[in-house]
């Protein structure tokens, strides 16, 4: 093969070697941060989508090359550093660490799942996924690999085009990643405008200049070194509309001058370009260092808005696909306050007629206000119901619920559309409440409700779940249901109704004679149960600390794996209404079969 290694690189060198000595005595002065520093290895510096793919043992070679090169950079900055090969990371062995450096895929969480038409096309394609939605290490992924382990956890890091060169420009220079704690100098020159860049001038107000001030990364990239790695640009739609991200720099690339480089969302940072520290410049060394020890004080940071699907459009993409003919631009601007994502269309966006009847734009948080008011009215209360289950990611069982939720939230709320076209609330601006919800997400202490993507999926589900009629004599029942969360875990959830003025118990004090409901979750071979078990709110009953379970309301558990099989639903419990106890039942719910 093509291997660039051995090429003589005599322009370079003659251009960096009397700067990278010097830089190097530089370097071994430098104060070290304390940190501890996990880099999780795994990719090479040869592309893995060039003509000449390289052999087991040269991949293998430029892999163990570039985790040294990348240990040893790591080294000179930061007082604790290990590197291991992806296939021995877990989420555990990262809890020991300040900071994650992604440089491969970790082992496989979850699997790739689709369906088919009946004319065998896919309706729904979701990769394999490596991290869980949990996940919360400052992370620092590089090139491609935020896309690929970011894609099933729904983060914006996504792959807008695997195309990124070699140079840096539209450059945040305030950013802290070029403040310190090392110090650097940008080095920028005047260079040309990428001509695919400028293609995309018909769809911008702003004139894209024909030169840009650049910085160069790298000391090679694809479009002058044949094989080598090549980096990945994010989408810039939709990026910022949410407060956990931030656009750092963008990047020669084949795509628009806004295509993401290097920008963060949440706590996982993404660093574009593709080198190894063999073949970035020694101003990138230490921005790389610097942006290690930026993620590191992060910690906490957590993804709110989720992009489970890159596919679906937001406004600005629509309007510059519609803004190639007049007719269609027209058309779209008289609607684009009425725009939502629909799952069901090609594009993912379509008119939303209850919008127009409730005469509010959709990214308008007083359309939520509208809607709830008119489910308090009793008017078009369909058409209300739809427009908060569209908007908002809560589920309420009365307009009170609604109600309430929204007052106390509305002055945080943001809408995002890269996001799925949500209304969520930005928890910078208020401490961790569930709001009136006692349902919790594994790994999370009071979640703010109205913000988990999952949950809204499980309560959605167990509101279709038709559960048999009660009566004085049969006052409990109860169904199940599987729900497949964009994450890939698979959540059991069971609905249980009790007929009015009798309960069941949660707790029992040791000093009362009831039974306490057992609610537990038997999984088929292949799947294990992940987070704890949702326990749903309960009533204090009396003085002695008792508790108890009444109307309507869900348990639900969370399952990793793959197979076939179903789920049971082991149900025991004693009712008791305020004057009398029935007998102790168990019972056995199965849900449908998983293939």
């Amino acid at each position: 093969m093509n291997n660039f290694y051995s090429k003589p690189l005599v322009l370079l060198l003659t251009l960096f070697i009397s700067f990278s000595l010097l830089s190097a005595q530089n370097r071994s002065a430098v104060k070290k941060e304390s940190l501890k520093v996990l880099f999780v290895g795994g990719s090479a510096d040869i592309s893995p989508y060039g003509d000449n793919k390289p052999t087991p043992e040269e991949k293998e070679a430029s892999v163990q090359k570039r985790m040294k090169s990348f240990e040893n950079l790591l080294k000179t900055y930061f007082t604790d550093v290990t590197s291991l090969k992806n296939r021995d990371f877990t989420e555990e062995i990262a809890n020991g660490y300040d900071v994650i450096i992604l440089d491969g895929v970790p082992p496989e969480r979850v699997p790739l799942y689709t369906e088919k038409d009946d004319k065998g096309n896919y309706t729904v394609y979701k990769n394999a996924g490596f991290l869980s939605g949990d996940y919360n290490k400052p992370t620092l992924t590089i090139a491609d690999i935020s896309d690929r382990v970011g894609r099933r956890i729904g983060l914006k890091l996504d792959w807008y085009c695997l195309c990124l060169d070699a140079h840096a420009y539209n450059i945040d220079k305030s950013h802290s990643i070029f403040k310190g704690p090392f110090k650097v100098t940008l080095t920028m020159e005047e260079l040309p405008t990428p001509k695919d860049a400028l293609s995309f001038q018909k769809y911008y107000k702003e004139i894209i200049p024909a030169t840009q001030q650049m910085w160069r990364v790298q000391t090679q990239g694809y479009m002058t070194t044949p094989d080598f790695r090549v980096g990945m640009v994010c989408r810039p739609w939709g990026f910022t509309d949410s407060p956990d991200t931030e656009v750092i720099s963008g990047g020669v690339s084949l795509k628009s001058p806004d295509a993401i480089a290097i920008g963060r969302h949440g706590n996982f940072f993404h660093w574009g370009f593709a080198a190894s520290p063999d073949y970035m410049t020694e101003e990138a060394k230490v921005v790389f260092a610097n942006a290690v020890h930026y993620i590191a004080k992060l910690n906490g940071e957590k993804v709110i808005a989720r992009k489970y699907d890159d596919r679906k459009s937001t406004r600005n993409e629509m309007f510059f696909v519609y803004s190639r003919s007049p007719k269609d631009s027209a058309v779209m601007s008289a609607n684009l306050p009425y725009l939502y994502m629909d799952k069901g269309s090609r594009s993912g966006l379509k008119i939303d007629e209850d919008a127009k009847l409730v005469g509010v734009a959709t990214n308008n948080h007083l359309i939520l206000d509208k809607a709830i008011s008119m489910l308090e009215k009793g008017e078009s209360a369909d058409v209300a119901q739809r427009v908060l289950d569209r908007y908002t990611l809560v589920t309420f069982c009365s307009p009170k619920g609604y109600r309430d939720w929204y007052e106390k939230n509305k002055a945080d709320l943001f809408f995002t559309e890269s996001g799925g076209f949500y209304f969520l609330v930005n928890p910078k601006s208020k401490p961790n409440t569930t709001a009136g919800k006692s349902n919790t997400t594994a790994g999370e202490s009071n979640p703010i409700y109205g913000n988990d993507y999952s949950l809204m999926l499980i309560e959605r589900a167990a509101r279709g779940v038709k559960v048999g009629e009660t009566d004085n004599l049969n006052p409990v029942n109860a169904a199940v249901t599987l729900v497949r969360l964009d994450n890939g875990e698979i959540a059991v959830v069971a609905r249980v109704k009790i007929e009015k003025g009798f309960h069941i118990y949660a707790k029992v004090s040791e000093r009362e004679p009831y039974i306490e409901t057992v609610a537990d979750f038997v999984a088929p071979n292949g799947y294990s149960a992940y987070g704890e078990k949702n326990k749903p709110a309960s009533v204090k009953y009396g003085e002695n600390g008792t508790f108890i379970y009444e109307g309507d309301f869900i348990f639900y558990q969370k399952f990793l794996g793959k197979g076939p099989g179903q789920f049971k639903f082991n149900f025991a419990y004693q009712c008791c209404d305020d004057q009398i106890c029935m007998p102790p039942v168990e019972r056995e719910f199965l849900t449908g079969t998983l293939l």
